[in-house]
């Protein structure tokens, strides 16, 4: 009777694994819409907090579009002076950056894509694949639920999938029951979370809700970095291929 209870059990967790999965799935499906846009176009101010240091804000441009089945994106400085015409240029996984100071372009290895961006508590990475999504290089878990804000939320563990370049060992989103939105992510290198994202000011753009502020918190040193934009296109004239090359980089000013 015992094996026989056993079995059974066994085989109704065997079903349920797969529904859990795919309802997970689905749950980082519908947070990431929040996040992309075909030709998405946005202006944004970072401005970075060292202890109770503020620095200068930095005012950039970001583009970002999907060429042939790879995502592409750039980011260009334009503020202040001292760092305008710095730009980060990602195709898929391969990165190259135009140094201000230089004007030369020079394509970083795949592992300089975890290092900071600008001196901030974002990485390359973090800066290049956020309007891409987190489903695309991540496989999702349903881990419960739980509440954050006074809001009901879903709290969802994702590994790398398979043969991905994903840039982290483990990311924890907690997302709203109710409107799919990011609310809190995560990032875990070594067993450790290492810092942790919050996004909130939520407006509509184009019927779609987008986070209007986001804020990094270093969890190694006492740091933390707010983003804030001002404009957001979801399908901007603004955004053309032309923009992806290193030719493009090599002539900004």
């Amino acid at each position: 009777m015992k094996k026989t209870l056993s079995l059974f059990l066994t085989g109704i967790i065997f079903l349920l694994a797969p529904l859990s999965a795919q309802s997970a799935e689905d749950i980082i499906r519908r947070a990431d819409k929040a996040l992309q846009g075909p030709r998405l176009y946005s202006v944004s101010s970072l401005t970075i907090h060292r202890g109770d240091d503020v620095q200068p804000p930095q005012v950039m441009e970001g583009f970002g579009m999907e060429i042939d089945g790879k995502y592409h994106s750039l980011t260009v400085y334009r503020e202040p002076a001292r760092m305008r015409g710095t730009a980060y240029l990602m195709a898929g996984d391969d990165l190259w950056v135009r140094f201000s100071t230089t004007g030369r372009v020079r394509k970083l290895s795949s592992s300089a894509r975890k290092n900071s961006a600008g001196g901030s508590d974002l990485s390359y990475a973090d800066m290049g694949e956020g309007n891409q999504g987190i489903g695309s290089k991540y496989q999702a878990v349903l881990r419960g639920r739980t509440r954050l804000e006074g809001q009901e939320c879903f709290e969802v563990e994702l590994t790398p999938r398979r043969g991905s370049a994903a840039p982290y060992e483990k990311v924890v989103a907690t997302i709203s029951v109710e409107e799919y939105r990011y609310l809190q992510i995560e990032y875990f290198e070594a067993g450790a979370r290492i810092k942790t994202m919050a996004l909130g000011n939520y407006r509509t753009v184009d019927d779609t809700a987008y986070p209007f502020r986001m804020e990094m918190v270093s969890h190694t040193r006492d740091s933390r970095t707010v983003i804030e934009t001002t404009t957001v296109e979801l399908d901007s004239p603004r955004v053309e291929p032309r923009l992806f090359t290193t030719a493009y980089l090599e002539s900004l000013r």
